[in-house]
């Protein structure tokens, strides 16, 4: 089931939605926004959103209607391969916005009808692809996902309670021994049958006892259908799982309708739908048959502590299963995902496919990114990943030669590695001088978009160029997010014109989460001379944006203990300060998790971060992560250092200027939730996978030395994207300084992506607009030319 924007198109003429009217459509959609909005940042951003006592019927109806246009649709996506697309995506969009509506009214208390609630809100979740929301709401909601109490309850009440208790287990899918139990609480079930089933049956009539047995038959079958599900999403056994699955939901399903018990039919027709989705999401289904090395990875990844996986998100199932990701007759394939969207994993099982496919030849993988603190986190994750499966990762440093250790870890054949971390230059001194004598198979590129950055972006396509010509059993895969038309650098480095593969997932309908974007400003408060508070427009110029509307505000009056002159002149009406403004956003957000406040000066950054911890409580007692840290900068910096200070109220600085150690230690700390606050340069905008809810810029621009460089679009969306990632916030907020030119900013957050442009080819067309490409050689010693120069 891939997710489509078609049927949302087809939703309004169907006759459920239709009878609706589209103002009352259009009232439904903005309260749904408004009310997550509230929920998820009310807050801290003082909403002025107008409700009345009409909305919450208004809201029932159109979550029904959209309910009875994936009822139509249920059939279809219960089956391997649905003949009907149309009805099929229809019933995808229609769930989809169901959901939308059905999360934010409340959960009835009555404990049967809270268990049905639950079970079919879960499984609307499913059918329309939100797999990842529904995750969310059950940590957001643990209470009304609680298990009734079976003491003195009747049989047939004490299987439905333990089979809701599966399947909550199956949908929130915490670690593997969450699902394990399943297989426990089935077996208990089958023990209890020997006591509780034959008392069940003797009601003292013959027709009330045969609708007793028709409704154990359903739920009986429904068990057994639950049980094996369970047992294929945490080990893949069974070749077919959805025959064995089908077998027993249709039983159930006609048994519970001739029993007469409508809504028991109708959930048992959710969770048939539901439970087939789920096989279809599942990495076992998705990655069977491909190797033994990548079963294992799967395998370990089930069962592994903490963040078990069992799922593939939309896209990430998307270009495994339809667009041919691991095809082995494409030798350059290109991914163009949203931020968050899976990109790491992807590239993880096509190295395992590589390193199988090479493994007698002794071939290698290169994992190019494009910063020292990248490379530390993608280390850490291959190794943490890959250790059980005897893979064996390494890392370079980003210095400009090969030292000794480094030469030994190259040419080591006794136990040589399997993957070699490193940055471009790094790697491009290691190809050259041919430091490895074994086959290079694979080159993986993260954050690849930086292609056509002025700074490095030549030394990269050369660098690829390099690889191409001396390297013949290299295939590519290059990871970008928010690029579009990537189908030319896909033909340029695969071996033939029909061996490159472009998968472009990041204009596509899914999303990791919602996000809020929008201008702050600081404003003066009348009532007292001194006082100031932050107003937040939101903007709805992007489709990436959560279309509300208004200005609010954020926090209270005088954020941060800072006179209205350092932020505002309110007789110029000019606004000042913006990294003080950037400080107070980020320390007010904090409140909900880890905020990154964003400067475009080294000198703005520790300001901001002086200032935060200034007015953020310090954290008592200080956390163990925290204090290791501080420890080590005492130790091996100065007990004066300003971070140790600021670290004391969570507030973490990150900077080119710190040491390769200390920036590493704050992204470990932003990892694990420890920071309430970062603030930091734009080059955290390089990948760095932090668990982040909010993010907020003073300035569009950074200095490239002492020259003021306006941010790529691109950029900017990789770092917004940070906020709010999967698994973090339903709602995440970006925040851009308004400063002295409102439309400006606007602007800025309105321009498209583009197309990925070669540097070396932007070069050449600036020479011919000024009429010097027949003289090149007397320009190649010019700065921009000096990889070129390096490369012939």
């Amino acid at each position: 089931m891939s997710f489509s924007a078609t049927g949302s198109d087809a939703l309004a003429p169907h006759w459920a939605v239709s009878a609706i009217d589209p103002a009352d459509l259009k009232r439904a959609d903005d309260l749904a926004r408004e009310r997550l909005a509230q929920r998820a940042v009310g807050q801290q951003i003082a909403f002025g959103f107008v409700h009345s006592e009409g909305d919450d019927p208004l809201l029932e109806r159109v979550a029904l209607a959209y309910e009875i246009a994936v009822i139509e649709g249920l059939e279809e996506l219960s089956r391997p391969s649905g003949a009907n697309d149309a009805l099929r995506n229809q019933a995808v969009a229609a769930a989809s916005k169901a959901l939308d509506i059905r999360r934010l009214l409340p959960v009835p208390e009555n404990t049967h009808d809270r268990l049905f609630f639950v079970l079919q809100f879960s499984a609307l979740a499913y059918c329309g692809d939100r797999w990842s929301d529904l995750r969310r709401w059950y940590k957001e909601n643990e209470k009304q996902s609680d298990a009734p109490s079976v003491a003195s309850v009747s049989w047939d009440q004490r299987i439905l309670y333990r089979l809701f208790d599966c399947w909550v287990r199956l949908f929130r899918k915490r670690s593997w021994d969450d699902l394990d139990q399943i297989r426990e609480i089935i077996a208990g079930l089958r023990e209890d049958q020997k006591h509780y089933e034959r008392q069940s049956l003797q009601n003292d009539s013959q027709a009330a006892d045969q609708v007793m047995a028709l409704r154990l038959v359903a739920l009986y079958h429904w068990a057994k259908g639950t049980e094996i599900l369970a047992l294929y999403m945490i080990q893949g056994q069974g070749t077919d799982p959805f025959s064995q699955i089908d077998k027993h939901f249709e039983a159930a399903i006609s048994a519970a309708t001739a029993s007469g018990d409508a809504q028991h039919e109708v959930v048992l027709r959710w969770l048939h739908a539901a439970g087939r989705i789920m096989v279809t999401n599942s990495l076992w289904w998705a990655l069977r048959s491909i190797n033994s090395r990548t079963s294992k990875f799967v395998h370990s990844l089930t069962h592994r502590d903490h963040n078990a996986m069992f799922e593939l998100l939309p896209p990430q199932r998307v270009a495994l299963r339809e667009r041919g990701l691991l095809d082995q007759g494409k030798t350059a394939v290109i991914i163009d995902l949203p931020t968050s969207g899976g990109k790491t994993l992807l590239a993880q099982f096509r190295i395992l496919q590589a390193l199988n496919q090479f493994d007698a030849e002794g071939g290698w993988v290169a994992y190019i990114v494009p910063t020292r603190a990248l490379s530390a986190q993608i280390t850490r994750r291959l190794r943490q990943d890959f250790e059980p499966l005897g893979v064996k990762v390494e890392q370079l440093t980003a210095a400009v030669e090969v030292d000794t250790f480094e030469d030994q870890l190259l040419s080591e054949r006794d136990q040589p590695f399997h993957i070699l971390v490193a940055t471009p230059e790094k790697l491009s001194l290691v190809i050259r001088n041919k430091r490895v004598k074994r086959p290079l198979v694979l080159v993986v590129m993260d954050e690849a978009h930086n292609l056509e950055t002025v700074g490095r972006g030549l030394r990269i396509e050369l660098l690829l160029a390099t690889i191409k010509s001396d390297c013949p059993e290299a295939n590519f895969l290059l990871l970008m997010p928010y690029v579009e038309g990537t189908e030319s650098v896909a033909r340029w480095l695969a071996q033939d014109v029909d061996e490159g593969q472009a998968i472009s997932l990041g204009t596509v309908p899914w999303k990791p989460n919602e996000r809020i974007i929008g201008l702050y400003r600081a404003v003066p408060n009348d009532s007292k001379s001194a006082d100031w508070f932050l107003a937040y427009e939101t903007l709805t110029t992007t489709e990436k944006a959560m279309p509300l509307h208004g200005t609010h505000r954020i926090g209270g009056i005088r954020p941060i203990d800072v006179p209205k002159s350092r932020v505002v002149n309110s007789k110029k009406n000019k606004q000042m300060g913006l990294w003080l403004q950037t400080a107070a956003a980020g320390a007010i957000m904090s409140d909900r998790g880890t905020s990154i406040a964003v400067a475009n000066r080294i000198s703005s950054v520790w300001k901001m971060a002086d200032e935060a911890a200034g007015n953020l409580p310090a954290l008592d007692p200080v956390p163990t992560d925290i204090g290791l840290v501080q420890d080590f900068l005492r130790t091996e910096v100065s007990s004066e250092f300003q971070l140790v200070e600021t670290l004391k109220h969570g507030v973490g600085v990150h900077h080119a200027g710190l040491s390769d150690e200390v920036r590493a230690l704050m992204e470990w700390l932003a990892e694990t939730g420890s920071l309430r606050m970062l603030c930091a340069t734009t080059t955290i905008a390089q990948g760095i996978n932090f668990p982040v809810s909010s993010v907020f810029l003073s300035e569009t621009g950074f200095y490239d030395g002492s020259k003021k460089v306006e941010m790529e679009p691109r950029e900017f969306w990789n770092l917004v994207g940070r906020a709010g990632r999967i698994n973090q916030d339903s709602v995440g907020v970006v925040g851009l300084a308004e400063g002295s030119d409102r439309n400006a900013r606007i602007e800025f957050v309105s321009r498209s992506t583009g197309a990925l442009v070669s540097r070396l080819v932007t070069l050449l067309e600036e020479l011919a607009n000024q009429g010097s490409i027949a003289n090149l050689s007397e320009v190649l010693w010019k700065d921009q030319w000096e990889d070129f120069r390096c490369y012939i």
